[in-house]
């Protein structure tokens, strides 16, 4: 064989070699394709099974949340009956005077300043109870907290002047919370009436406002006699309360409804100059768009103005 057909011969040969490389090469590629076929859709199965692994456990923990609560309910039933039964009594029998006849007038008027009182402690104590049974609140409202704070300050004046108590403010608010305004200040209202309660007259409540990360910070301090180190796990506990006249619902109250606004209350322990809480609540973010979104978003605008073109 001449050394042209030898050329010729190892040239088809490398032709051949090449064919069967690539049909092997395209053959291994449609088997990889289809392996990764097969794992996109295990993948697809998996992150499939895992949301609905979490939203059972969403369930779960939402079921396990309301029974503790009914059954919180239950216990709070009972103890309410008892604890309402002397206010009520109290005031039927003060309503009763009223229709005396010839009731002098500053007598008729301090029946009527008792009933009041009453009725507004009675009424205190179905508000915690509603509250508490429907685990807080949550909002999307834009909640500023100075605006929050003048609020429950005006709110309050009336007991504050009573009890001759002083309102201080520093630090200011990095950016607004995200949250339902009217429930906020109506906790931030239990958590001074507390502070006013333990503090008497002469109350120094000084609320300090500052960053924490994501979050922004809500502290209260005064000048009341703290609260006993042994009784810091137990102070946000359903109806656990030290005073004769409590309903032990006050805090527990101030935690479900914060939880419900995605944060959380605690006591500082380090705090020796009286009771300090502190309150993180999350900033109140921007709703972010896609810009697909954005996009359908301008389509319709300009679908809609073209209408009236």
């Amino acid at each position: 064989m001449s050394q042209t057909a030898a050329s010729q011969q190892q040239l088809q040969d490398a032709f051949e070699l090449f064919n069967q490389v690539s049909e092997q090469l395209a053959g291994s590629y449609a088997a990889l394709q289809q392996k990764v076929v097969s794992l996109n859709q295990e993948l697809a199965a998996a992150r499939s099974e895992r949301q609905q692994l979490l939203a059972d456990i969403r369930g779960l923990q939402q079921d396990a949340s309301r029974s503790q609560r009914l059954s919180s309910m239950g216990e709070m039933t009972a103890r309410l009956a008892h604890q309402v039964r002397t206010p009520l009594s109290t005031a039927l029998l003060y309503a009763s005077q009223l229709k005396q006849t010839n009731l002098p007038r500053d007598q008729h008027d301090c029946f009527v300043d008792r009933l009041l009182v009453g009725l507004r402690h009675l009424d205190h104590m179905v508000n915690d109870m509603l509250v508490f049974t429907r685990g807080g609140q949550g909002g999307e409202e834009r909640v500023d907290v100075a605006a929050l704070l003048e609020q429950v300050q005006q709110s309050l004046q009336p007991r504050l002047d009573t009890c001759d108590a002083r309102w201080c403010v520093s630090g200011k608010a990095p950016s607004p919370v995200q949250g339902q305004a009217e429930v906020l200040a109506s906790v931030l209202t239990n958590l001074v009436n507390n502070a006013l309660d333990a503090c008497g007259d002469g109350a120094r409540l000084e609320w300090q406002i500052s960053a924490g990360g994501s979050d922004l910070l809500l502290a209260l301090q005064d000048n009341g006699p703290g609260i006993a180190e042994d009784l810091h796990e137990q102070i946000f506990d359903p109806f656990f309360t030290t005073r004769a006249n409590g309903t032990g619902l006050g805090l527990a109250v101030v935690r479900a409804v914060i939880a419900a606004h995605r944060g959380d209350i605690e006591l500082d322990a380090e705090y020796k100059d009286g009771a300090r809480f502190v309150i993180r609540l999350p900033r109140y973010q921007v709703p972010q768009h896609l810009p697909s979104e954005r996009l359908k978003q301008r389509q319709k605008a300009a679908i809609a103005n073209s209408r009236y073109v």
